[in-house]
């Protein structure tokens, strides 16, 4: 059967979606194989912080083999080697059996192919745009309501599948969901780009554009404080309160609530903020700060939701406006290697986030890190709204349209 433009989009969003329930499914079924194989609790923690380290490598390295090898190439290769990763964890326990090293070594090779996986997809946005004619805002607001949608239903529907599977067959679809998106990546129709040789072709070029670019450097810090304060909040700090209710049902109901406005704000970006990118990205910073306060409150249930629906509206706004301006911005031939560092850093940015509010809970109670939260998001969104240059950044192709769109 052929193939043509209109199945660029459709397969995208395909191994998008499928990646991203492979990677939920995963995040639930090691660490239950975990417990089902060894009953040590304390491993399942020790196979997530190993993995952590090689994976945030992973991203920086593989945003250098992105440019190098070729975007497409490379989200393949990284979705076959995910799939192997944890095929692996069914074929080692039919032969010998899972212990504490197959645990670690399958779960660390996992850690590696992942996160550049998710980055090489990232950087194909143009191109799945000029293939199949589709803006890019509105496929970035796509891809960002598959990742409310994976946060909301993917963990759910692993559960569900461990309770009526056996574990390892669990295991068996969620390689099979990885080798599906490599083929439908490499399946896909995709209009040929030859970028322009760039006179940095070092690993550390992405890290020195930004380091040269006032924009660029002003997205970093507000999406390095953004993961630093989401972090405890959503393993800390809303755990936490919750527990104190004596309510764990709420818990999941309230993180079911940021999904859901994560889904609600990507929607909302794709279909009404087209051609405003800057009074979505002011809107999204006012949210933010609007649910940093409503949380910190740790009043009951229905404020501190409230809060978690507009965090997760100002977050369906912020990924794709993010996205689309990297890769507008940022030049073809480097623009592996920038998505490669920010998610490095980002995945960098977690423990630290985590290391902090240790830090504040050891000399104050639960309510006063959660105010300490709040003003974090204060000043991130403050910062998002006045950082020089950057107005004139992220409007700057929504402003350019306007120019050649006839008066009146």
């Amino acid at each position: 059967m052929l193939v043509n433009s209109k199945t660029t989009l459709p397969l995208y969003l395909t191994a998008t979606a499928t990646s991203l329930f492979g990677n939920a499914s995963i995040a639930i079924v090691l660490p239950w194989l975990v417990l089902e194989r060894t009953g040590d609790p304390a491993l399942a923690g020790i196979v997530a912080a190993v993995s952590a380290v090689p994976a945030a490598l992973a991203a920086f390295a593989g945003g250098h083999l992105i440019d190098k090898v070729g975007r497409r190439r490379m989200s393949v290769l990284a979705d076959i080697g995910s799939a192997l990763s944890v095929a692996g964890l069914a074929l080692v326990d039919a032969a010998v059996g899972l212990d504490v090293f197959w645990f670690i070594a399958l779960g660390v090779l996992g850690a590696l192919f992942d996160v550049p996986g998710m980055t090489a997809r990232e950087t194909l946005l143009a191109n799945v745009s000029a293939t199949s004619g589709v803006p890019l805002d509105r496929i970035a607001s796509l891809r960002g309501m598959l990742f409310g949608l994976s946060f909301l239903a993917g963990p759910a529907l692993a559960g569900w599948l461990l309770t009526v599977l056996p574990s390892i067959s669990v295991v068996w679809i969620t390689a099979a969901c990885s080798a599906l998106a490599a083929l439908a990546i490499a399946v896909m129709p995709l209009a040929a780009s030859t970028p322009e040789p760039h006179e940095d072709t070092s690993p550390l070029a992405g890290l020195n554009l930004i380091r040269r670019s006032r924009p660029l450097l002003s997205l970093l810090v507000i999406s390095l404080a953004s993961v630093i304060l989401v972090g405890p909040l959503l393993s800390v700090v809303l755990p936490a309160h919750f527990t104190a209710l004596a309510a764990p049902g709420l818990l999941g109901l309230t993180l079911s609530a940021y999904a859901v406005g994560t889904m609600v704000g990507s929607a909302v970006y794709g279909w009404l903020f087209a051609g405003r990118r800057w009074a979505a990205w002011v809107t999204a910073n006012l949210l933010y700060a609007a649910s940093g306060v409503l949380i910190a409150t740790l009043d009951g249930f229905w404020l501190v939701a409230a809060g978690m629906v507009a965090a997760g509206l100002g977050s369906g706004l912020l990924q794709p406006i993010t996205t689309v301006v990297l890769t507008e911005q940022v030049p073809d031939a480097l623009r592996g290697r920038v998505f490669g560092t920010y998610s490095a850093l980002q995945m960098v940015a977690t423990p630290v986030g985590l290391g902090l509010m240790a830090a504040v809970l050891a000399g104050a109670d639960l309510r006063a890190g959660a105010w300490v939260l709040a003003a974090g998001w204060l000043l991130t969104s403050a910062y998002a709204l006045i950082a020089p240059g950057l107005r004139e950044y992220i409007g700057s192709r929504e402003d350019s349209d306007a120019e050649h769109r006839p008066a009146g």
